[in-house]
Order: structure tokens, then C-alpha cells, then sequence
């Protein structure tokens, strides 16, 4: 009986076992422990010893264990053995499931023709390697055909709708002009004319009162006067900001002042400067002003005479403020003329425009990205993916449609295992998980991946749940439907005592080393917990340091066997 039992997976074991009996390797196995025996030597431990002398049924009671084989060192490089020590190594669980390889079903197109045609060239064969974008065969399609001729007429008519809105927009630009420059003559002559009706009401006003109004003199007097005050307040503040420029200044030369502040009192002393002379101008022409007022207040301006002249002035600008009217008038309806005959042509380009995208999209969809430039209905499939041609179902000379399957592109890189989940052990798995995968073909060969999803069900049958792996495969030595042993990683990596898996001998459901000291090797029993592809970690039975044989297992075994059979003899 084992006293400390461990939950062992038989299935996974035996199929990673590192032992397989093959009858090459028992052939060689038996020759090489034959030439071996004359330099073996077994060692019998004190302990051993005692108990041989107190009776043989304490010695039958576990003869495997309590021996030890004694090899020199030239024996054990002869037979391949090498030793080493046990240390710690970081182990996670993990699940081990069989799977199928299959085509990952992002990572393979289906080629079928967008149009029906005959096909006129192939450019690829059954198992070629193919680059996305890279031409495969080439069809002649009467659909195509139709539609290059389609959307030359579309691309004609729309030139000849824009032509058409070109001249539509230069005769209103020429409307538009004209109304600009009508109504610009009627707002000049409208001004002349209340100019003229004011100079006429001023004038009748003066001779109603028999004297001239002072008032156009008083306000030319205190325009004079503000203009002369404002002239006075921004002399007095240019001279103040001189002053703080000039202190500036000095405290810049002495660098107690930053340039920013120097040239913040240059621009206010600008600034005053500009006031200055803008105040100085309306002053000056405050004072002409006031001049002429005093001239029109000092003379007989008021005449009859002068009146009447005041009035013809008024009935001309009347005639032609009334035929500014009418040119204006004119031109507006050439404008409104101009805008309707746009909007037709503007009309006939949408038109125009949506039947040529009507047909670009229906040309399009028939050639994708493969037309022949100039050659009619010729339209070239090309690869949507890079791959391998797995699969040809045309010929040259073949008519096919629109449903028919040319080629089957499949790119292996990355491929997908669909691995079965025992039910019990559903919950432990999820997306994202790294998983392990190996195959008969490759020994020893390991390649990685994730889960990529899990099915929505159980499978009724088999009562485990289907597991779809996505796994690198960049040599592209994983083909489809290859058998496949499948680890998932679960739970959380820990660290613990561990050996490679070639180190383990099985005897039924027990497991044994051997530790080497001083030459000597002893068959030890050890219990396993986890177990990777390539290690087992030991629960009981070793410790950190001892050192066990890890390769050349067979002459010790074969040694073992002997005793075994000794003592049952």
C-alpha cells in the first residue's frame, strides 16, 4: 500500500511516459547490461546486511529498495547515466485533453468569382505558397464588360452636365454684377439727391427767417473747442509719458528694469504721438470748418435765385434716382433668370453624378480590387490572405458563376485545436488560458497558445466541452485533422521539488528514482503531485540536494530486475 496517495492521471502519464518499451531498445539494453556485468558490484547496506543474517523474510520484505547499485564512474559514462540535483522549480497545474488540428476559420478564404466569366489564365497550383494581394487566375466576363462601358457613359455625361453649370454660374455671376453696379448707381445718386433736398430746405429755411441760422455756426465753434481740448489733454499726457519713457530708460541702461517694461512706455509715448496728431487734424478741420460757417453767416447767400438753383438740382436727381430704380429692377430679374437656369444644371449634375456612382459601385462589386486596366472584361482574382492553395476545383477554358469555388487558400501560421474538456473540469478552464499542445509527429516538439473560446454546450456524448485553441504554427509543421495532446495551464504557478520525467521509473501505479551517493545508486519510492510535459514534482521521497539519475536509467533498472528475480528464486 502506498501510505501517502496521490491523485495520478493514467492517461496523461502514460502517454507523456519517457519510457516506452520498443524491442531496438531492449535488444541494446540487454548487450549493453551484458558487457556492464562484469564491472557491477552489488552493495548491500548495513542495514540490509543485519537483516540477511537475522533471516531471508526479512530480506524478501522489500528487496527493490533495500539494495543499492555500486557502478564506477567509467561504467556509468558507458551506460549513459547522468545525475542531478534536486532543486525547486516554479510548477503550475495543469490539464492534459486530446484535440484535433483544424484551419483556424479567420485564416482561410474561400475564392469565388464576383462575376460569372470563363477562365482565361491560372496563376497558381495546388499547394502553392501565396502572398495576400497576389494574383491567382484570371476571368473574362461579359457582366464586366457591360459595366466599363456603363460608367465611361456616366463619366461623359457628367462633363457635360458641369459644362453646362460652369455657364450657368458665369451668367449669373455677369446678373449679379449688373445688379452690384445698378444698385451702387442708385445709393450715389439717391445720396446726391438728399444732399441736394437738404442744401434746398437749409436755403428756404434762411430766406423764411429773413437771417442766417447761427446754429451751424455754434456747432462748428464747440467742435473747434472740443477739438482743441482733446488736443490739449493728449499734448499734456505724451509729455507725462516722455517723462516716465526717459526714466525708462535710464533704469534700463542700469538694469534695474526688464525690456518688456521699456517697451511697454515706448508704445504708450507712440500712442500719444498718434493721439496727438489725429487731435491736431480735427482740429484744423474744426477751424476750416468754423471759417466757412462765419463765411455763409457773414454773406447774402439767400437769394432767390440761389434757391431756384437749389430746387432744379432736386427735380434732375429725382429723374435719375428714378431710372436707377429701374435698371436695378432689371438686373435683379437677369439674376433670378441666371439662379433657375443653375439650379436645372445643378439638378442635371446630381443626376448625373448618382448614376455614375450607381455604376462605379456595380463595377465594384464585380471586380473588387481585380481589374486588368485596358482590358475590357478581363477581371484578375487575387488572394485575400497569405497561405497555401489547399484546394483547386477550375480549369482554363472553364465558364463559372458567381457561386462556384475556384481555390481554398488556407494560412497555417497560426492554426486551431479543438481539444474536449471533461465536464468535471469545465470550470477550471477560460479564455485566454496558455495552453501546451504536442503531436505524434514531433516528438518532443512543444507549441504554445490560448484558449481562444469555449462551445456553448457540452458535448451530449462524450460529456466534455468542445475547447477551440488558437496555436502559433509558424513552420507550418501542424496540418489540419493531425491528432493533438493538449495542456491547459490552470490554477496558480507555485514553486516545488521537481524531477524531469525521465528520471521516474513506474512500477504499476508507484514511481521510483534513483539517488546517487558516493557512487552508489539507490531505488527510492517518491509520491508526485503536478505534472508539466517534461517534469513531475515530488511530493515525498526526495530532498532539495540529493542527487538522482535523470538519463541512462535502463542498466539500473536491468540491475534492479536481477535482484528482484534472485529473490524470488
Amino acid at each position: 500500500m502506498n501510505p501517502n496517495p496521490q491523485p495520478i492521471e493514467p492517461t496523461p502519464v502514460s502517454q507523456r511516459s519517457p519510457y516506452p518499451i520498443l524491442l531496438a531498445g531492449v535488444l541494446a539494453g540487454v548487450l549493453g547490461t551484458a558487457l556492464l556485468l562484469p564491472r557491477l558490484r552489488p552493495a548491500i547496506s548495513p542495514s540490509s546486511t543485519e537483516a540477511g543474517k537475522e533471516g531471508a523474510k526479512k530480506e524478501e520484505a522489500t528487496p527493490s529498495e533495500k539494495k543499492a547499485i555500486e557502478l564506477s564512474a567509467e561504467a556509468a559514462k558507458t551506460a549513459g547515466i547522468r545525475v542531478e540535483a534536486v532543486k525547486s522549480n516554479t510548477i503550475g497545474e495543469g490539464l492534459t485533453v486530446s484535440g484535433t488540428v483544424e484551419v483556424n476559420p479567420n485564416r482561410g478564404a474561400k475564392i469565388t468569382p464576383p462575376a460569372p466569366g470563363k477562365v482565361v489564365r491560372l496563376l497558381v497550383d495546388l499547394g502553392d505558397r501565396v502572398t495576400a494581394g497576389q494574383p491567382l487566375l484570371v476571368l473574362d466576363s461579359y457582366e464586366v464588360a457591360q459595366a466599363h462601358a456603363a460608367l465611361r457613359g456616366a463619366e461623359a455625361n457628367i462633363q457635360q452636365a458641369k459644362a453646362s453649370l460652369q455657364t450657368s454660374n458665369a451668367d449669373i455671376n455677369g446678373a449679379k454684377a449688373g445688379v452690384s453696379q445698378a444698385q451702387a448707381e442708385l445709393a450715389q445718386t439717391q445720396t446726391r439727391l438728399r444732399s441736394a433736398e437738404i442744401a434746398l430746405q437749409r436755403q428756404r429755411d434762411l430766406a423764411k427767417a429773413g437771417v442766417f441760422s447761427q446754429a451751424p455756426l455754434q456747432t462748428a465753434q464747440s467742435e473747434l473747442n472740443e477739438a482743441q481740448s482733446e488736443l490739449l489733454k493728449a499734448q499734456t499726457e505724451l509729455q507725462s509719458h516722455l517723462i516716465v519713457l526717459q526714466r525708462t530708460e535710464r533704469l534700463f541702461k542700469e538694469e534695474l528694469v526688464s525690456r518688456s517694461e521699456l517697451e511697454g512706455a515706448q508704445l504708450e509715448q507712440r500712442q500719444d504721438e498718434a493721439r496727438v496728431a489725429q487731435t491736431q487734424n480735427r482740429t484744423e478741420l474744426a477751424k476750416r470748418t468754423l471759417e466757412r460757417e462765419r463765411r455763409v453767416f457773414s454773406g447774402d447767400l439767400l437769394s432767390k435765385g440761389a434757391v431756384q438753383t437749389a430746387e432744379a438740382e432736386v427735380r434732375s436727381l429725382e429723374g435719375e434716382v428714378q431710372k436707377a430704380r429701374q435698371g436695378s429692377l432689371r438686373a435683379q430679374q437677369e439674376v433670378r433668370r441666371a439662379q433657375k437656369m443653375e439650379g436645372a444644371a445643378q439638378t442635371a449634375l446630381q443626376g448625373t453624378e448618382a448614376a455614375f456612382l450607381a455604376s462605379r459601385s456595380n463595377l465594384y462589386a464585380l471586380e473588387g480590387g481585380g481589374h486588368t486596366e485596358g482590358s475590357g472584361g478581363l477581371l484578375t482574382l487575387k488572394a485575400p490572405i497569405s497561405g497555401m492553395v489547399t484546394e483547386r476545383t477550375t480549369a482554363v477554358g472553364e465558364t463559372v458563376e458567381r457561386t462556384a469555388s475556384l481555390l481554398v487558400i488556407e494560412n497555417l501560421n497560426t492554426v486551431s485545436v479543438q481539444a474536449g474538456v471533461p465536464e468535471a473540469e469545465v470550470s477550471k478552464v477560460q479564455v485566454g488560458q496558455s495552453v501546451e499542445v504536442t503531436v505524434l509527429s514531433y516528438p518532443g516538439k512543444t507549441f504554445v497558445g490560448t484558449v481562444g473560446s469555449l462551445a456553448g454546450k457540452v458535448d451530449e456524448k462524450t460529456r466534455t466541452l468542445p475547447v477551440r485553441c488558437l496555436v502559433e504554427n509558424p513552420n507550418g509543421k501542424l496540418r489540419p485533422e493531425m491528432f493533438a495532446r493538449v495542456r491547459l495551464g490552470i490554477g496558480a504557478r507555485s514553486s516545488a521539488l521537481t524531477v524531469p520525467l525521465s528520471a521516474l521509473e513506474e512500477e504499476g501505479e508507484d514511481r521510483f528514482v534513483y539517488v546517487e551517493k558516493e557512487g552508489k545508486f539507490e531505488r527510492r519510492k517518491v509520491s508526485l503531485g503536478r505534472l508539466t510535459e517534461t517534469n513531475a514534482e515530488i511530493k515525498t521521497g526526495l530532498k532539495a540536494g540529493e542527487r538522482i539519475a535523470v538519463e541512462g536509467l535502463f542498466v539500473l533498472k536491468s540491475e534492479t530486475n536481477k535482484d528482484k528475480l534472485k529473490g524470488d528464486e
